[in-house]
């Protein structure tokens, strides 16, 4: 069977994690990834330490599978060709290089829909098209600063503390795949592309929401929670015996359950619990009863009596533990790859289920410049001008010998 993507091609022109996140979307969907990386290091995250048996980076095969690699010189006008002609072709182009530097290079939206009307050219930039501040570099912890992230993150008092996940990054190649669809599903209807824009800044506002439209309302800057929420309580992770345990209630149902399913019975019919906006103004006093009721037992006690009373909790995974679990393994959560001259790989399986038109792990992350004969041979070019181009430095072909981390990117 193949994917809902399938027949869809894509030139995606990208580093690091937000573009290629975006591209593994499509491509976990069947469509036909081109990755278009420079010759000699590639995307810079191929050289971002821990690396898969001493070569392929851990950063770069976990945004990059079911992609081919083609290695370009984008500064020189052979270059720009391959890519102009990739793109005349293309449904799709993703990129995410400093705002104007494809358009300096004769790459823009505006050139490449002059000669396919039909391309929807997807940009995601640090902070957008428009302000002063559109061309400046920015990268996942720099907006996790900007944008507030950090502010909310943590515990008060702790100081900065950045989100475990690149969450900058990913949210906006999320948000630019919504785009990429949406778009597609537009040229159905008028037959033309666009210009779909977003950036890092866009992504992080928008999981922002709550506390925006919170902070609008009441003019209360909101803060860090640790493991809990201002709407709740209790909602965070309580010690026990042995373990952290997450308990979330989040309704009158729930409270009441909770108080029988810790034997305390009581607490339900006392006046400072009566009901949400009464628990939250005595927040710190039910946090320190509910803590010492639980560290009287081990975790998995609390797991199995309040799962029975229909609370939602959980003990606090480790990577090791959840890549275990056995609802990870029953629902195929994660994928086995096996990378030529490599060897085996592990990460995570594309997250969407279709009932007819399945998502797939199909090729592997590819090595630098793996598929540029291939590609390029595609849009018009012999065997013989590929060789001579790759002999000047225009194309790279199959080789790779990343020794720079810049987080930013020109041509």
């Amino acid at each position: 069977m193949t994917g809902a993507l399938s027949g869809i091609k894509v030139v995606e022109v990208s580093v690091a994690m937000a573009a290629p996140f975006c591209g593994m979307m499509l491509a976990d969907q069947g469509a036909d990834v081109v990755k278009v990386e420079r010759v000699g290091r590639g995307d810079d995250s191929r050289a971002w330490p821990p690396h898969f048996h001493g070569s392929m980076s851990h950063y770069f095969a976990a945004a990059n599978r079911n992609k081919r690699s083609v290695a370009v010189d984008l500064k020189s006008p052979d270059g720009v060709e391959i890519v102009r002609r990739l793109a005349v072709d293309a449904d799709v182009l993703i990129e995410n290089y400093r705002v104007g530097a494809l358009e300096r290079a004769g790459l823009g939206f505006g050139e490449l829909s002059r000669a396919n009307p039909r391309l929807v050219y997807c940009s995601i930039s640090g902070f957008g098209r428009e302000g002063a501040r559109r061309e400046e570099r920015a990268n996942d912890l720099f907006m996790q600063a900007f944008s507030g992230s950090m502010s909310v993150t943590g515990h008060r008092g702790s100081g900065p503390v950045k989100m475990g996940p690149s969450i900058a990054d990913i949210g906006a190649g999320l948000f630019a795949s919504i785009g990429v669809l949406s778009a597609l599903e537009a040229r159905h209807r008028t037959g033309r592309g666009q210009h779909v824009d977003t950036s890092l800044l866009d992504g992080q506002l928008a999981i922002l929401s709550y506390h925006l439209t919170s902070f609008f309302a009441s003019g209360v800057v909101p803060g860090p929670q640790g493991s809990g929420a201002e709407f709740g309580v209790p909602y965070q992770a309580f010690p026990t015996g042995d373990d952290w345990l997450i308990i979330a209630v989040f309704n009158e149902t729930m409270w009441q359950a909770l108080c029988v399913g810790i034997g305390r019975k009581e607490w339900a019919d006392d006046p400072r619990f009566s009901d949400l906006p009464t628990r939250i103004r005595h927040r710190d006093v039910l946090i320190e009863m509910l803590s010492e009721v639980l560290r009287t037992m081990p975790a998995s006690h609390w797991e199995t009596s309040l799962k029975a009373s229909g609370i939602p909790c959980t003990r606090v995974n480790r990577i090791d533990q959840i890549v275990d679990d056995p609802q990870v393994r029953a629902m195929g959560m994660i994928a086995d790859l096996d990378v030529d001259r490599l060897g085996p790989i592990r990460m995570a399986a594309p997250p969407i289920r279709f009932s007819d038109t399945p998502s797939s792990v199909h090729l592997p992350p590819p090595r630098l410049g793996q598929h540029t004969r291939d590609v390029v041979r595609s849009v018009g070019f012999s065997d013989d001008h590929i060789d001579r181009l790759a002999a000047g430095g225009v194309l790279g072909l199959d080789d790779f010998d990343a020794t720079d981390s810049t987080t930013g990117q020109d041509l």
